[in-house]
């Protein structure tokens, strides 16, 4: 009875690991010319967040809102570091000289957690 109701207690706590991040991403857009990154903040936000883009080597940039601070064409990657964030939605908007596939890009978000300073890195995938 007492390993049941230890069974049961467990199932109802949630434990860390389905805790919600604070930093979520997603694809709106992932091929073609134009890709949309959206990514969501929650409250507390980090202090600071890193969004690395990466895309076939050798293509370039037509447009992207926001502009992103490195872009590197020989090595297919692009980075924007956004800080003083706010809880909301936000989008990146990339536009590229030609096609691309969905399974040639992917994004990584880099930040530290809110109060314990964690350093957290999460991969989005289209």
């Amino acid at each position: 009875m007492i390993l049941f109701f230890f069974i049961l207690l467990s199932c109802v706590i949630p434990s860390p690991a389905m805790a919600v991040e604070p930093v979520s991403g997603r694809y709106l857009s992932s091929y073609g010319t134009t890709i949309s990154l959206e990514f969501r903040v929650l409250y507390p936000p980090p202090v600071s967040l890193i969004v690395e883009q990466y895309f076939p080597s050798g293509l370039e940039i037509i447009s992207a809102a926001p502009m992103p601070q490195r872009y590197n064409r020989n090595d297919g990657t692009m980075k924007w570091i956004f800080k003083n964030l706010r809880p909301g939605a936000y989008t990146i908007t990339i536009e590229f000289n030609q096609p691309i596939l969905s399974a040639g890009i992917q994004a990584t978000l880099r930040y530290r957690y809110p109060g314990s300073g964690l350093f957290t890195e999460s991969t989005v995938l289209p």
